[in-house]
């Protein structure tokens, strides 16, 4: 890495280009917004997603708004549909606006099995199995649904239970690892059950998505377990060595075709992605592009740990550069040409969803002031949950090329308005 020079430009000169950036990604990407477009009632007919139906179909419409979007989700999904809502829960790390006027309650940060978790996960239940075959049921997932539906298997207790997946992670696994074990051995409305509880009624699923896929938002509540799943995550205990772990009495959910009773199975379609890191990734690179800085996209989504996702983007930014020839502007006199180049990732740095991204995002950053190639370069990376720099999430921020991998300057949002994971940015300036 080169030595700090008089000719670096001040760490001002990075602020404006990645807040702006910041800004433009968790407004391409807003739960609100987005549950707006995928939620309205015209002259009697609903918008679900991507079908419509009349609204005098249904005798009672319920909702569920988990996750970290939650009170932007429940609040799109109030402004949409207003009286026609008749019962709700709302559960997420931040509480909804004061007038949406269901249930809710905290549901801290953290891995399933958790005493808020477990009283969500059963009020889910007790609500979708008090609807009925003229009944619907929405469901709105963001990431950190995961540890609200979720409940340990049979053999587990809620704190073994978070014991055990701590332990997966510490062994190796990925944050979509952890998802597809809740899916397979987790009891509650995770891995599809959520469609088969109760009365045969109606469930619409509309989400957002971090990069893990639709199925894994929440353990996948309406989306039945393939065969080849049990296969992976069997695969995963036994290269961890966990398997033995496992009681034996639940390892008949990882055979391919386990036996399990029958159940009446409730109508539900296909999720729906209603934002995910794409929008998040779009609406940032567009609000540097209108500032002319060239942009480009190195991944949807980086899944590997810190320090390895940290390098990944660096060599990406490496090989756009030597497509381009150089760091663009470099030859045009100061104040003409491009403002220098803008590389785009998502990120979930190997978590789990609905889990504290402090640590990670702090290794990340360490692990990119180390991979800087040039001494007008920056990386920055920020959660699209929410910063807040007291008691909070914990904010994102930068570092530069120079003798400091310390946070510069953070960004801070009001938590609850989206989750579609973390966006990371390299950004390279020409030279003088």
């Amino acid at each position: 890495m080169p030595e700090p020079s008089d000719s670096a430009p001040p760490v001002k000169e990075f602020v404006a280009p990645l807040t702006h950036s910041y800004r433009g990604a968790v407004t391409a990407a807003d739960a609100y917004r987005a549950i707006r477009g995928a939620l309205r009632l015209e002259r009697g007919t609903l918008r679900l997603g991507n079908r419509f139906v009349p609204i005098d179909r249904y005798r009672e419409i319920a909702f569920v708004a988990l996750g970290n979007a939650a009170p932007s989700l429940a609040l799109g999904a109030w402004e949409a549909l207003g009286e026609r809502l008749t019962q709700g829960i709302i559960a997420g790390a931040s509480p909804p606006p004061g007038h949406v006027p269901f249930r809710s309650w905290e549901l801290p940060l953290g891995l399933p099995g958790g005493p808020a978790g477990l009283t969500t996960s059963q009020a889910v239940e007790e609500l979708a199995g008090e609807l009925g075959e003229k009944d619907l049921l929405l469901l709105l997932l963001s990431p950190g649904a995961l540890s609200g539906l979720a409940r340990p298997p049979a053999g587990f207790s809620g704190p073994e239970w978070r014991r055990f997946l701590s332990a997966t992670l510490e062994a190796g696994a990925g944050g979509a690892e952890v998802a597809l074990l809740n899916r397979t051995l987790a009891t509650g409305p995770t891995g599809g059950r959520l469609s088969e509880k109760g009365r045969p009624g109606e469930v619409e699923t509309l989400l957002l998505d971090r990069g893990d896929g639709a199925a894994l938002v929440g353990g996948g509540p309406t989306v039945p377990v393939k065969p080849e799943e049990r296969a992976i995550a069997r695969g995963v205990l036994e290269r961890l060595g966990h398997l033995v772990e496992v009681p034996a009495g639940l390892l008949h959910a990882l055979a391919p075709s386990p036996t399990e009773p029958p159940a009446r199975k409730r109508t539900a379609g296909r999720p729906v992605l209603i934002t995910g890191p794409g929008e998040a990734l779009e609406g940032a690179s567009d609000s540097l592009v209108d500032r002319r800085w060239v942009c480009r996209l190195a991944a949807i989504t980086l899944t590997e740990p810190p320090e390895a996702a940290a390098e990944r983007l660096a060599e990406r930014a490496e090989e756009i550069l030597a497509e381009l020839g150089g760091v663009p502007g470099r030859s045009h006199r100061r104040g003409e040409g491009p403002a220098g180049l803008a590389v785009f990732a998502g990120a979930t740095l190997g978590l789990p969803e609905g889990v504290d991204e402090r640590a990670a995002v702090d290794r990340f950053l360490k692990a990119a002031h180390a991979n800087l190639r040039r001494r007008h370069d920056a990386v920055a990376i920020f959660p699209t949950s929410g910063a807040l720099t007291d008691g909070g999430r914990g904010a994102g921020g930068f570092v530069e090329a120079g003798p400091t991998a310390e946070p510069l300057h953070p960004f801070a949002m009001r938590s609850g308005l989206t989750d579609v994971g973390l966006v990371a940015v390299l950004l390279a300036r020409p030279g003088p």
